[in-house]
């Protein structure tokens, strides 16, 4: 009986282990199994939307990949001249065109595998944003599991947040999904590194600045708003990590040193290159419809307009164009409120700050991943994927907010069925959008459409498809009520024509299209696809559809009514364009001196090399050399900054200085 009786506690103590072992592991794993389901729930959402179309800013950015798959097989040199020419940025964004070398293959059929990819992107970085909110609550000497749940809550509530479907379901969006990935593991490689700083070792140092450099360099490639990287781990160290103890003078001062180089240095480039656009605003905004001051008041509307969506989503909110969106001046009672509401949040988040510094972390997360594309740069004023990362942080302090509170008066079920119904909402939203963006692209359109009555840009999109769907009439429609929205919308009246002499409208119809194209254009505060509706006008003109009335001199008088609108004329390459345009006319109609007085324009706008050799292809076909020696005199063309494209630009450069040698 002694034996049998040991034999029984010896197997419940086996047993006690055993269990107290499970569920340690449970404890500490289920977090990580929680956010690695909410990932696999993001994706499954997200591949509603994977069958959706093309959007307007793809086009210009990925329409190098025609080249590039052009024969099946990848051709090396369309590669280079893809990767390393792109202007959607100042630095050319180079990293993200390369990555759409990997799923671009079905351009232009269909978008299906970026943004399949698009999608596994936006998942790692929901892994990524875990691992770095669970090291900020490691760093604050939070139990491993509550560090690990509040993380994993934040990013997995984050992942499911309607309002970021346009960045991953928008092909393009790429550049903002993919910078957002090395930012977040630059600041978790900085996170890693930091946990260990103060110790004599080198190696918290080399995380640190191996995590800021290496993910700053790799998201400006990428897209340039990632240079806002070290200052987001400037406002980590400042509002929620502790300072660190150094136990000698020389760790004091690399700890100084350090903040020099990675804080205060990017922070004082960023705000000069704020300031300087603050110093030109008047050339930099000469091609937009609102002043610096309208945009700045607008945009504080904006940002409570991003946080009311993502904090109550509404899945009709969401979509591609917001080109529509009101301008609000000093006197506009919206904008004084929102300002308002901005300088109350600011108070009291500095109020709140000895007892709680979760607001000012909130805060100041949100101002500064908004600082660029929301503050002072002309850009356009509203698209939703610039809350990509914007909203992570605030996410993690409200989530902080909530358990503490429950912690202290003991209503954690209760926060958790809050939670829980939450999630809930917001993934029936999300997924609502994605099927939205998936869905048959005339019934999205349709849709969009009547979302945004007034968005030039909804209105061309569904009059696109209405157009390839053989529904021009109907697309006619659409285009003229748009306009009667938008004061002065000369592109719109400009398509209007285009499609009104496709059906064969009566010529007094036409004349009056025609006319009204003529008064709008140069006061038009929009320049959406102007010389590619002019390019097809010339079609019809070449081929004498329309009945005969576009003529030569229609298109030539509507080109200059769009070069005499400053916002159209101010920007060199619209410029360039335009007189491009006007010189292929006369190049058909065989008239030398206008032809060459166009291109010289052309050459005065953007003396590109595409541009002096069509000017010497002219000059070529007319015998003329000592003409075209002398225009490459005065106009060399603009180099590149990238070397691969500034040497193979060259290159051409000297074979066409050959050429008219030769010629000459």
């Amino acid at each position: 009986m002694d034996f049998i009786y040991y034999r029984v506690i010896k197997m419940e103590m086996i047993s006690f282990s055993i269990g107290c072992f499970f569920k340690k592991i449970s404890r500490e794993l289920f977090p990580f199994l929680f956010i690695v389901s909410i990932a696999g729930l993001t994706i499954f959402l997200y591949r509603f939307g994977w069958s959706g179309g093309w959007h307007f800013d793809d086009w210009p950015n990925l329409g190098g990949l025609t080249y590039v798959f052009s024969q099946g097989q990848i051709d090396a040199e369309a590669v280079l001249e893809f990767v390393f020419s792109g202007d959607a940025g100042p630095l050319g964004r180079p990293v993200a065109l390369a990555s759409f070398l990997i799923d671009g293959s079905g351009w232009p059929a269909h978008p299906i595998e970026i943004l399949r990819t698009n999608t596994l992107l936006h998942a790692i970085n929901g892994l990524l944003l875990w691992a770095v909110l669970f090291n900020l609550g490691h760093l604050r000497n939070w139990p491993q599991t509550k560090a690990a749940w509040l993380a994993a809550l934040g990013a997995g509530f984050w992942l499911l947040l309607p309002l970021s479907a346009s960045g991953v379901l928008m092909a393009v969006q790429r550049m903002t999904v993919l910078s957002s990935s090395f930012m977040l593991l630059g600041l978790w490689l900085y996170l890693l590194g930091r946990a260990h700083l103060g110790k004599p070792s080198l190696h918290a140092w080399l995380w640190m600045a191996g995590g800021l450099g290496l993910g700053t360099l790799l998201g400006v490639l990428t897209k340039e708003q990632a240079g806002i990287l070290p200052l987001l781990a400037w406002v980590l160290e400042s509002c929620w990590l502790t300072p660190p103890q150094f136990i000698t003078t020389a760790q004091r001062r690399s700890w100084l040193g350090f903040k020099v180089l990675f804080f205060y240095l990017p922070a004082a480039t960023i705000g000069v290159y704020l300031l300087h656009i603050v110093w030109t605003a008047d050339s930099a905004y000469a091609v937009r419809e609102f002043t610096l001051s309208e945009r700045l008041w607008t945009e504080a509307v904006v940002l409570w307009d991003y946080l009311r969506l993502a904090f109550v989503p509404r899945a009709m909110a969401f979509g591609p164009f917001h080109d529509d969106y009101p301008i609000f001046t000093a006197s506009s009672l919206p904008a004084l409120v929102a300002a308002s509401g901005w300088l109350g949040a600011c108070i009291l988040a500095f109020a709140l700050r000895r007892s709680t510094r979760l607001p000012l972390l909130a805060l100041l997360w949100f101002a500064v991943t908004h600082l660029v594309e929301s503050s002072v740069v002309p850009l356009e004023l509203y698209f939703e994927h610039r809350n990509y990362l914007a909203l992570a942080l605030p996410l993690f302090a409200l989530l902080v907010a909530m358990w503490h509170w429950a912690e202290k008066r003991h209503t954690e079920r209760l926060v958790a069925l809050v939670l829980g119904s939450y999630g809930v909402l917001l993934a029936g939203v999300l997924f609502q959008t994605t099927t939205l963006f998936g869905g048959q692209p005339l019934a999205t359109a349709q849709i969009w459409y009547r979302q945004h009555p007034g968005s030039i840009r909804a209105g061309q999109y569904l009059g696109q498809h209405q157009s390839q769907m053989n529904q021009i009439e109907s697309a006619l429609e659409v285009l003229d009520a748009t306009a009667q929205l938008r004061p002065n919308a000369g592109a719109l009246s400009l398509q209007g024509l285009q499609l009104a002499c496709v059906l064969g409208k009566p010529m007094a119809e036409l004349q009056a299209r025609r006319d009204q194209v003529l008064r709008e254009l140069p006061l038009a505060p929009q320049r959406f696809s102007i010389v590619d509706t002019l390019d097809k006008l010339k079609t019809l003109y070449i081929q004498k559809d329309c009945g005969g009335f576009i003529q030569q001199d229609d298109l030539l008088t509507i080109a200059q009514a769009a070069l005499n609108n400053p916002r159209i004329a101010g920007i060199a390459q619209e410029r360039s364009n335009l007189h491009v345009f006007m010189a292929s006319l006369f190049i058909d109609a065989k008239q030398l001196g206008p032809t060459m007085e166009h291109l010289l324009a052309a050459l005065q706008a953007v003396p590109s090399l595409q541009n002096l050799q069509l000017t010497a292809v002219v000059l070529k076909s007319a015998g003329i050399g000592d003409e075209m020696a002398e225009i490459l005199e005065q106009h060399t063309p603009q180099w590149p900054r990238n070397p691969w494209l500034r040497q193979r630009m060259q290159k051409e450069w000297q074979e066409l200085q050959t050429q008219v040698r030769a010629l000459k």
